[in-house]
């Protein structure tokens, strides 16, 4: 145990070089400027929006996607819920531009265990243009964003295109949280990913494509039953040969006033499917922590002054750094007292960890799964000894 917490101070000294690597491979892609095409080289676009409930700011979040600087698009717009709290709101921005051609569509529920995919297997058939950009309810868009992404796979003769996720707006620390995640861990993880390694991490939170190229690959019907649809699509266009390209052009996640048990549920169920999907990664993801692990070392070494010291200098630089890279993703600093916060995000994320280790049930939108190998679902039907019990023909009787 002497031993201990100095190997904990050196993993954190090395995920601390690693999270540097992040940082510079963030400003190397975003420092990328593609070209960007002349309205008569853009083709038209269906925009994909699957909806469920009301999502925070989900009237701005639509009214950008309608104010694209673009030529010709569509909006289509689906839910499997007639009465779903979005739909109002759906339809008054929609009136409110009469000039953007517009749909609503019911999707069918039972198309797949994946709640999201089967909303979005509505909008998809019904949309009435060779390229669709499918994106989350959640998020916002600048005003040249469409015309940016679309010259950009033009540009490079690309079949499917992700954007790196940035999160923005927040009031209250659990949304802080939220958006320190996605800005300051999963965007330069996505860019160290395919710096080091020329791995694009494809992120369904906004994706652009060509339906055949789709089709070609085995459609929606692919992914219906898994929960990370955007990871096994992605290799499926890699596979094929398809050209898949990560962005230099960010998506906006809108979190206002999510709560820090939102932050802690949504990223759990994230890193159980990183545990399902590479255990390596799943492994890295807990060594790419500085903060969290000199914590470690600071407390198993019974408070020793020197590990003490140097948990702070490392939680120091790692706030740091998280500051730069939410300015350089996103284009808006932090608030002064947000960025004392930083710290907290790599504490919980810490002692999520554990939990995502062994637990493999979930409950998203309103259904409770579990994951199987590669994020495969099937139904959650309890815990293990539960589940054993009911294979016994006496507990299955009563």
């Amino acid at each position: 145990m002497v031993i201990l917490p100095f190997i904990l101070l050196g993993c954190a000294a090395v995920a601390l070089l690693v999270y540097g690597l992040g940082v510079i491979a963030t400003v190397q892609h975003t420092s990328r400027k593609p070209p960007v095409l002349p309205e008569s080289e853009l083709p038209p676009v269906s925009l994909l929006k699957p909806i469920k409930g009301a999502e925070e700011s989900l009237e701005a979040n639509l009214r950008s996607f309608y104010e694209q600087e673009y030529p010709s698009f569509e909006v289509v717009f689906s839910t499997t819920e007639p009465n779903d709290p979005a739909l109002p709101v759906a339809r008054r921005v929609a009136a409110d531009y009469p000039d953007v051609p517009t749909r609503f569509v019911r999707s069918d529920p039972e198309f797949g265990l994946n709640p999201k995919v089967a909303n979005l297997a509505g909008a998809l058939r019904a949309a009435s243009h060779a390229l669709v950009l499918q994106s989350d309810a959640n998020v916002r868009a600048e005003p040249d964003y469409l015309r940016r992404i679309v010259s950009e796979l033009r540009a490079e003769d690309g079949k499917l295109l992700s954007s790196m996720v940035v999160g923005v707006g927040e009031e209250r620390v659990g949304a802080l949280l939220d958006n320190l995640q996605l800005s300051a861990f999963t965007a330069p993880g996505c860019c160290l990913a395919l710096r080091l390694a020329g791995i694009v991490c494809v992120i369904g939170k906004s994706m652009l494509f060509y339906k055949d190229d789709l089709e070609e690959v085995g459609g929606l019907e692919l992914v219906r039953d898994v929960l990370a649809e955007d990871y096994v699509l992605g290799r499926a266009f890699q596979k094929a040969g398809k050209h898949v390209i990560l962005s230099t052009t960010t998506a906006q996640n809108v979190n206002v006033v999510s709560s820090v048990e939102h932050f802690m549920g949504r990223h759990a169920r994230w890193l159980k499917m990183r545990a399902v999907i590479h255990i390596p990664g799943f492994v890295a993801d807990l060594f790419a922590n500085p903060t969290g692990l000199s914590l470690l070392a600071f407390l198993t070494s019974g408070f020793d002054a020197r590990i003490g010291a140097a948990f702070a200098v490392i939680t120091v630089l790692k706030a740091w750094g998280d500051m730069f890279l939410v300015r350089r993703t996103r284009g808006v600093p932090l608030r002064f007292w947000h960025r004392f916060l930083t710290p907290l995000r790599d504490v919980l994320m810490m002692a999520i960890w554990p939990y995502a280790m062994f637990s493999r049930s979930i409950e998203w939108r309103g259904v409770r799964l579990r994951l199987g190998w590669n994020t495969r679902l099937r139904p959650d039907e309890g815990p293990l000894p539960l589940r054993l019990m009911r294979r016994v023909p006496f507990f299955r009787s009563i």
